[in-house]
């Protein structure tokens, strides 16, 4: 049994692959004749960097040499046509298939129970392909990266408008096939309010979507395939809006409030209010904002007095950031508009400092929790979308499960606001249960999702379901919802081939 090294696992952990690739030699030269030999791998290096993407268990199973599933073999198609003919072959011999891209997902969306194919787009669907400035429109390959993406439309005088925590990684296919959304989403909307159209092969033909700015032609096959997570097939290419870029226009600030209810009631009469939108718009909860204040040397500060002596006091207040895009005119008229609501609700402007710092962060934070893993600490997310009326009921009642251990931290913030609710975002990190790591967690995070689902949450705003939520799925969506979702798969993927393996609760 070979055995090999991942050189990003700390101490340089030895990685067993117990599984050998089950691809015949007669079926790895079909696939090989059409994408070449370079573009066609069963490596052990290749098969186990594919097995996962970067949930925290994902992670903690790679770290003690654990890899369950690997692909048996890794195919980078280089256009449609291969696509094509890639998913001919899989079809007629049963060979299990999963799409990727950036492999950012948190869901166990590309584990690959049932083994097959790791079908990545990111090494040659890279390229966008028209740039459309009369529609505000971008037609994009499903591969490109968000931030070559991004530099691409700045330098035209435009911006994608999406950047989720995993923009530097992840790639449009993949902010399709979760329905995800970007730190903007408030000003901007999640990708379901950024699709166009789209192209996507499966082992029947290919969808083909129109441009069309609206249409009433039946059920919206955009919207079906929004957040099918690989399972009908694989995306090639979108189209979706852009917007002007006009950095210096942007009008920020940030307010303290005395407690996260008020600041609560403040965000929801700024989403009522009908003057215009904050495009970011983030709310930390006391225990996530004194984190903040630790992490940029703040706790004990003149500030951080003054402050606390004038009733904004440590583990009660709460922060918030707002961001206003677009003309410059507008972006004044709102954030005078929210400055006024703040005010009503005792908010204290703490100026523009606290929001450069965050979007100095935004995106390397995420990178914290190997350093956390390091010192024994397990530090995982969950997400959920909740109405007004129930979200403080929410964010106490699941605080109170992820604090039922010792020794643990609860971070939570918004950071995606709509006119009937919000989402909550739960950071969690506590001890690991040394020697028994994996069940410790398993366990851990089931609890927190059993109460998240049962007081009134979401199982998933933007991340997706994946194999992670999937046995919720039925409860969350019903038998009939479930049954129409079983309808569509075998629609689009009679074969069964596409992510097989419980997904989406199928």
């Amino acid at each position: 049994m070979k055995i090999l090294t991942i050189p990003y696992l700390e101490n340089n952990v030895e990685v067993k692959l117990s599984k050998k690739s089950k691809i015949s030699t007669q079926i790895a030269k079909q696939f090989i004749s059409i994408v070449g030999k370079e573009n066609y791998s069963i490596s052990d290096i290749d098969r186990a960097k594919h097995s996962g993407a970067k949930l925290y268990l994902e992670i903690l199973k790679a770290r003690k040499g654990i890899i369950d599933n690997p692909p048996d073999a890794v195919i980078y198609p280089r256009s449609e046509r291969e696509v094509i003919r890639i998913l001919s072959i899989c079809k007629s011999k049963k060979i299990p298939v999963v799409p990727c891209g950036g492999r950012t997902s948190v869901t166990r969306a590309l584990e690959l129970p049932k083994g097959g194919i790791s079908l990545d787009l990111s090494k040659h669907f890279t390229k966008v392909k028209s740039l459309n400035e009369k529609n505000s429109t971008v037609t994009v390959e499903a591969g490109i990266l968000g931030p070559l993406l991004e530099k691409f439309l700045n330098e035209k005088g435009y911006t994608c408008g999406h950047f989720p925590q995993s923009f530097e990684y992840s790639t449009p296919g993949g902010w399709v096939a979760a329905r995800g959304a970007g730190q903007a989403s408030t000003g901007y909307g999640k990708m379901e309010d950024m699709l166009i159209s789209l192209r996507m092969v499966t082992t029947e033909g290919v969808v083909v979507t129109k441009d069309y700015p609206a249409a009433s032609i039946g059920p919206d096959i955009d919207q079906i395939i929004l957040g099918s997570e690989g399972i009908f097939g694989v995306i090639t290419e979108i189209t979706m809006k852009v917007r002007k870029y006009n950095p210096l226009n942007s009008s920020l600030t940030s307010f303290m409030f005395k407690d996260f209810e008020s600041a609560v009631t403040a965000m929801r009469e700024v989403m009522q209010g009908g003057f215009g939108l904050p495009h970011f718009f983030r709310l930390q909860d006391p225990e996530e904002t004194e984190l903040a204040f630790k992490m940029s040397g703040k706790t004990g500060s003149i500030a951080d007095k003054f402050l606390t002596l004038i009733g904004y006091t440590p583990m009660n207040r709460s922060l918030m950031h707002i961001i206003v895009d677009g003309d410059k005119d507008y972006s004044k008229f709102v954030l005078k508009k929210i400055k006024k609501i703040a005010k009503k609700y005792s908010g204290f402007e703490t100026g523009k400092s606290p929001v450069k710092k965050w979007l100095e962060q935004r995106y390397s934070s995420a990178y914290l929790r190997d350093a956390f893993m390091d010192q024994a600490m397990m530090l995982d997310t969950l997400e959920t979308a909740v109405s007004w009326e129930n979200l403080l009921n929410l964010w106490e009642k699941v605080r109170q499960v992820v604090k039922s251990r010792t020794e643990t931290f609860c971070l939570v913030h918004i950071s995606h606001a709509y006119e009937n609710g919000a989402n909550l975002y739960f950071i969690f990190m506590s001890p690991m249960k040394k020697g028994d790591e994996i069940l410790d967690f398993t366990k851990y995070q089931k609890e927190i999702i059993d109460a998240i689902h049962k007081n009134g949450g979401s199982l998933s705003h933007h991340h997706g379901i994946g194999r992670m939520l999937s046995p919720w799925m039925k409860s969350e969506v019903g038998e009939l919802g479930l049954k129409t979702l079983q309808s569509l798969k075998k629609n689009f993927d009679p074969s069964g081939v596409m992510n097989p393996g419980g997904m989406l609760g199928l």
